[in-house]
């Protein structure tokens, strides 16, 4: 196409047209080239997990010891029996209507000896006063100051539990030892008493062995141990009271136990506790009752320890509110640049994590980095492993900002992107000691863990939550203090 330009004016009006039109050009290259330098770029988002599930949690068995001190127990005896008559009985001593009539009741106090296992010797020392009815030539006649005798009665109780827990002595009369045998003569009539009185103790004898047995159950409230224990090793105990408040919370299912072989100076109930065991954000979500005391089922053969599944959950919402915290406020200098982050996101995908940071200033960005879930058994917390910028993000970064330094964005996420599990377990010996019955004894018994070994025994990324099961296997080790066996004295014992 041709134009035809008439005169000199036109030919100056379609020049300055050309000159306007070119300087557009320019300016609209220049700012573009200005948009260019600040940097935006925009990589694609790792593809969000659509995963909505729970893990099961496996139950947990803790096998918790309750002890009772042997020397306590044989000074709750005396005190129960007091000095107090045992029995009472009359018995004839001859063919012509004689009768004696008898108090028997202790002098000293009463010794205990357990056998470390499920039997337990009494040792009674009984003092026997009698008076005498008697008739001489038709004359009714009592001796004025009375007989006395002294006597050591050894009994041997088998101890066991019955199905409501509590405590049952099964009891038989061992031995009757004569320390001092009884004498009296009255009218000149010598009276031969010890046949009479060892006939009338071994009669009465279901009278002695009901009385200590109704007294070794008062004594010992094993139900009563039990029962608290049920109760409270069911109370949440708080963990963490820092930023997110955390409890540690126990739904017992199941309970058993039997008698278990120590040592002679100590009785030992070992109680084998089945529960569940999570931890909880809502303190609303910590309150209730627990159910009643199972009955006895007498399962328990292994030594006090704990085999415990713990179930962490950690929801997004939760966990981004508290990195945002710090990301927010998180600046970096590189090279004369300057670039902060303005919001971040964690969130799950088929492979593990990812995490959104939107970056502001010299680059204007929304990057992703991504990780897997690990552990550190040194420091025993759970670890976001191969930590890193996605590899779209990480192209994009080098071609359009070279300068960018990912290794220091890196490093300053890394610490915030880890939790911590110590205080998680080291609330279970807790749990277990705030449960044991210490009730008449008053005294301290503290259980810690040997061979303690923690682990993560599984995990999973939803699209709402991280669930973490850890496990623990630890061997108790007791430590009784506050003079349990000797007064002033402190001892450890190993289970």
């Amino acid at each position: 196409m041709e134009i035809a330009v008439s005169s000199s004016s036109g030919r100056a009006r379609i020049l300055y047209l050309i000159v306007k039109s070119f300087h557009r050009f320019i300016t609209v290259v220049l700012v573009s080239v200005a948009i260019t330098s600040c940097t935006k770029i925009t990589p694609p988002a790792p593809e969000r997990t659509t995963l909505d599930s729970t893990l099961t949690l496996p139950g947990s068995e803790l096998i918790v010891p309750i002890y009772h001190s042997v020397q306590e127990l044989e000074d709750m005896a005396n005190e129960k029996l007091g000095a107090d008559k045992i029995i009472e009985a009359k018995l004839a001593i001859s063919e012509k209507d004689d009768s004696l009539f008898l108090s028997i009741s202790r002098f000293e106090p009463l010794k205990l000896e357990y056998d470390g296992d499920h039997g337990i010797t009494y040792t009674l020392p009984v003092q026997i006063v009698g008076f005498i009815d008697s008739k001489v030539i038709g004359i009714k006649i009592k001796n004025k100051e009375a007989v006395r005798a002294r006597v050591t009665i050894t009994l041997f109780s088998d101890l066991y539990l019955d199905d409501n827990w509590n405590l049952v002595t099964k009891t038989e009369l061992k031995e009757i030892k004569w320390v001092e045998e009884p004498k009296v003569k009255i009218a000149g009539i010598k009276f031969n008493l010890k046949p009479p009185i060892q006939k009338a103790l071994e009669k009465n004898k279901q009278k002695i062995v009901d009385k200590l047995d109704a007294s070794a159950k008062d004594m010992i409230k094993i139900r009563q141990s039990i029962e608290k224990l049920w109760r409270d090793i069911q109370k949440p105990i708080r963990i963490n009271k820092k930023i997110v408040p955390v409890w540690l919370k126990a739904d017992a299912t199941d309970i058993d136990g039997r008698l278990f072989s120590r040592s002679k100076d100590t009785l030992m109930i070992a109680a084998r506790l089945n529960a569940t065991l999570y931890t909880v954000l809502d303190s609303t979500l910590v309150t209730g009752k627990p159910g009643p005391l199972p009955q006895l089922k007498r399962k328990v053969n292994e030594e006090p320890g704990l085999t415990v599944y713990a179930m962490v959950t950690l929801p997004f919402s939760t966990l981004n509110r508290v990195v945002s915290q710090v990301t927010d406020t998180m600046e970096f200098k590189f090279k004369g640049h300057s670039v902060h982050i303005q919001s971040s996101e964690v969130y799950g995908t088929k492979e593990g994590l990812a995490i959104r940071i939107s970056l502001r200033g010299d680059v204007k960005a929304d990057v992703f980095l991504r990780g897997t879930i690990g552990f550190d058994s040194l420091e025993k917390k759970v670890i976001i492993e191969n930590f890193g910028f996605d590899l779209n993000s990480e192209q994009s970064l080098l071609s359009a900002a070279d300068w960018f330094a990912h290794d220091e964005i890196i490093d300053r996420l890394k610490p915030y992107l880890s939790i911590p599990l110590d205080k998680l377990f080291d609330a279970i010996p807790a749990m277990i000691n705030k449960g044991i019955e210490k009730g008449q004894l008053g005294k301290k018994i503290d259980i810690h863990f040997d061979a303690f070994q923690l682990n993560i025994y599984q995990y999973l990324i939803t699209t709402n939550d991280i669930q973490i099961i850890a496990s623990v296997k630890g061997r108790a080790n007791v430590e009784l203090q506050k003079g349990l066996f000797e007064k002033n004295k402190k001892s450890v014992a190993k289970m």
